[in-house]
């Protein structure tokens, strides 16, 4: 059903663009004062204006060209009520691309000098369980630390005690740190713990004062529990029926709450690249995964394309309900894509790669 799905909206898409590209080819011919800049604005805005009339698109998109923002906007609605329409200042869950943020923390206090990637957990984290003694630092960057993913099922709340015993239950790793590969949300989690450890302060004041604040990510947040008691300002998850997600327990771990907005994220992504929140050498080690003989793996930084030990591509994918997200840097085209939806159609991915062709193709007529 999946795959189904995912053809269906890879039609739709590709129908719709072949009716984008013929509609502006006509006006083309009727007028040759349109830039190529707004020629390419009115083609993806088209775009996302049919896919949202065909109830396939519903939240807000950033496009930017060497760095410079080309197209931003929103559609459709901020919650299931339909009260509300979206806002460029709404903010979304951003599913697995908020595992960045632990990631850029954690070098930040490695250039500082506080740890190194090669210190074993128990070393920060001295509650723990023996076997903490064999998990890296760098196990936990990349997913090999040999430890489960979490049961969201099993507690009526997740808080971060409720985690912290489920880790102290664990007897024995799934395999042996560095040898396998489990793209568990405990990894970011623990990093998260290392780094209040550390700085002796909650994870998020220190992502506020070190990544937010200096950014001025105004928009940015970390939620202290889901279902939201605040629903200002925040983009709510809803299905095809317009039924807002209800889940069977409470999240009240912030780290798994963070929420932002498309000029937030894309702020974060350009400093992130451009050195100004670690340094390069902590951006390569991050973005690297595992030396295993295996496929689908990501880093802390989801998936990455490298050309002569530069990064060329960083993509990322995030799910959680009916939030989808994905951010995409390309520094071969110099575009950046960042898309987020509260509810979800299975056709993100798709969209992204419908943008590019369409810059692509802009590009090459110029």
């Amino acid at each position: 059903m999946k795959h189904s799905a995912l053809s269906i909206s890879i039609f739709i898409i590709s129908s719709i663009l072949f009716t984008v590209s013929c509609n502006t080819t006509n006006n083309n011919t009727s007028s040759t004062e349109n830039k190529s800049d707004h020629i390419i604005e009115k083609k993806i805005d088209s775009l996302l204006k049919s896919l949202h009339q065909n109830r396939k698109f519903n939240g807000n998109i950033l496009i930017a060209k060497n760095d410079q923002i080309i197209y931003k906007n929103e559609f459709g609605f901020s919650d299931g009520y339909k009260k509300n329409i979206l806002k460029e200042t709404d903010r979304f869950n951003i599913g697995s691309i908020y595992k960045e943020i632990p990631a850029i923390a954690i070098m930040q206090l490695e250039e500082k000098g506080l740890l190194q990637l090669n210190d074993p957990i128990k070393k920060h984290l001295s509650y723990l369980p023996d076997w903490s003694n064999n998990i890296k630092i760098i196990n936990l960057l990349q997913y090999t630390s040999g430890l489960p993913k979490i049961d969201w099922r099993k507690h009526k709340i997740i808080n971060d005690q409720n985690l912290i015993n489920d880790l102290s239950e664990i007897s024995n790793l799934e395999f042996t740190p560095g040898e396998d590969y489990i793209y568990t949300n405990f990894s970011p989690f623990l990093l998260s713990k290392i780094v209040e450890s550390i700085t002796d302060t909650t994870f998020s004041s220190y992502v506020n004062q070190n990544i937010i604040k200096p950014l001025h990510l105004e928009q940015s947040t970390f939620n202290t529990s889901f279902p939201y008691k605040n629903r200002d300002s925040t983009a709510l998850p809803f299905n095809n029926k317009f039924e807002e997600d209800k889940l069977p327990f409470i999240i009240k771990s912030p780290i798994f709450l963070f929420s932002t907005t498309t000029n937030d994220l894309f702020q974060l992504i350009k400093n992130l690249h451009s050195g100004n929140i670690i340094n390069k050498n902590s951006l390569l080690k991050i973005s690297k995964t595992a030396n295993l003989d295996r496929n689908n793996m990501q880093s802390a930084l989801g998936n990455i394309t490298y050309e002569k030990e530069k990064i060329i591509e960083h993509t990322h994918h995030g799910t959680s309900g009916n939030y989808e997200s994905i951010i995409s840097k390309n520094k071969l085209n110099s575009t950046t894509i960042i898309i987020l939806t509260n509810n979800k159609s299975g056709n993100i991915h798709a969209l992204r790669n419908t943008i590019i062709e369409l810059i692509k193709t802009n590009n090459e007529v110029k």
